[in-house]
């Protein structure tokens, strides 16, 4: 569990764009292996391209902030 709350929690508070990535990526997979388990299930291949596409910008959205509080870290320096 240590590592789910360091990946999930900065500064003492949850991150919503962390907690959205770590969880579009696992619904992606539960929702791409369920007709191993319910055979007459249907994938359609845009839901999944969006949890996997709204997983992707919210990881973008997390790096892009960690960049700007680097560079202004710098610039302040």
């Amino acid at each position: 569990m240590k590592i789910l709350k360091d990946t999930l929690i900065v500064s003492g508070k949850y991150s919503q764009k962390r907690i959205m990535t770590f969880s579009s990526f696992f619904v992606s997979l539960i929702y791409a292996f369920s007709p191993i388990f319910f055979h007459e299930f249907v994938i359609h291949e845009f839901v999944f391209l969006g949890f996997l596409a709204s997983g992707g910008f919210s990881l973008y959205r997390t790096q892009k902030t960690n960049e700007n509080l680097n560079t202004n870290e710098n610039i302040e320096l």
